[in-house]
């Protein structure tokens, strides 16, 4: 498939609003979708953003922009086919990530600090238009027709990182300073903040697949701790592993060279066939019937391979050499197709198996 996107494209540049009248569309090689460079960054992918018939899967929605880009666009997972598109209003900081939340409703983004306070802030804008004028004790309307459901503030300063929940009601803020901030945006509630044991800024944080427990990772760490999502009160703490991946019940945690430990005992369990061989794990896809792994080692030309396995069975269903230029990479939500950088300054969904 040839997706063809909207004739005209509006891109920021040099703090100019103009626009392209070129008609871009995404290239396909040898059974790969291309995105148009901007160059491209990878967002985040939301599974459950465009609801599927029964008996089919979920596309899904993935969100990318230039790197210092003021343009989101929000494309279909599985063509790369616009759906829509979010441009981020001028308080945003643009050298901070934004966040998608998974069922594609939420933007959460870094702000300028407060002009009469200097205090750091954090916003949650929309990615749909209003329909119509909202309170304005609760929505701030922004030119761009876009709207900041919550704007939260406190301890924000030198916010880098921010991701949401699986079911979007927590918000983790990460901080240059050392910490993680959990949030209960929607009702701008701070539920806890971990501070990083060695005083290194936290690099990613992870969620178990109900949202119930969390686990924010700081550079360099070599114990994990987990949390209570709801409470923000620690679960467990588990020597010895430095990251990790929470398995799909949320009982394990998948470390590094192939390593399960489990939750909340920290005891390291022989490893499930699908981590057989590899060095850790991109993502499962939605249903958690299928995983994208990184093989142990490379091949004798130096290739890294990325393989894709059935969970039940640890049987590979498709691999591939991975092309990788520094920016996230993720499994479609239908568990079919690499999403992720070409080492060119753009993104493909490359598949890998069918369904």
């Amino acid at each position: 498939m040839n997706p063809r996107f909207p004739a005209s494209r509006r891109l920021l540049r040099w703090g100019m609003l103009s626009l392209l009248t070129a008609a871009p569309t995404a290239r396909a090689v040898s059974g790969e979708t291309r995105v148009p460079p901007d160059p491209l960054v990878l967002l985040g992918v939301a599974p459950g953003a465009l609801p599927a018939q029964a008996g089919t899967p979920v596309p899904g929605l993935v969100a990318v922009r230039g790197r210092y880009s003021s343009h989101v666009r929000l494309l279909d997972a599985a063509t790369g086919e616009e759906r829509r598109e979010v441009f981020l209003p001028p308080e945003v900081l643009l050298d901070v990530p934004p966040a998608l939340s998974n069922d594609g409703r939420w933007l959460a983004v870094a702000l300028m600090p407060d002009a009469g306070t200097g205090q750091g802030r954090v916003g949650i804008l929309s990615t749909f238009p209003p329909v119509a004028p909202a309170p304005a004790a609760q929505v701030s309307a922004l030119p761009s027709g876009f709207t900041f459901q919550k704007v939260l503030s406190g301890g924000l300063g030198g916010t880098h990182g921010l991701a949401f929940s699986p079911d979007g009601t927590r918000l983790v803020t990460l901080n240059r300073l050392g910490y993680a901030q959990l949030w209960d945006w929607q009702n701008g509630r701070r539920v806890t903040t971990v501070s990083s044991q060695t005083g290194a800024e936290p690099t990613r944080v992870e969620f178990s697949s109900d949202s119930r427990l969390f686990a924010p990772m700081f550079r360099a760490q070599t114990r994990t701790r987990i949390f209570d999502a709801r409470t923000g009160e620690p679960r467990a703490t588990l020597n010895g592993v430095g990251y990790g991946t929470f398995t799909p019940d949320g009982r394990g945690l998948l470390a590094s060279r192939g390593r399960l430990v489990t939750v909340p005992e920290g005891r390291e369990v022989p490893p499930p066939a699908y981590l057989l061989g590899t060095n850790g794990v991109l993502g499962f896809s939605a249903d958690g019937a299928r995983v994208l792994v990184r093989r142990t080692g490379v091949d004798v030309q130096g290739r890294e391979w990325l393989e894709l396995r059935d969970v039940a069975t640890g049987k590979t269903l498709g691999a591939l050499t991975r092309v990788w230029d520094g920016w996230p990479e993720a499994l479609s939500p239908d568990g079919t197709t690499l999403i992720g950088g070409d080492g060119e300054g753009g993104i493909r969904l490359l598949p890998l198996a069918p369904r």
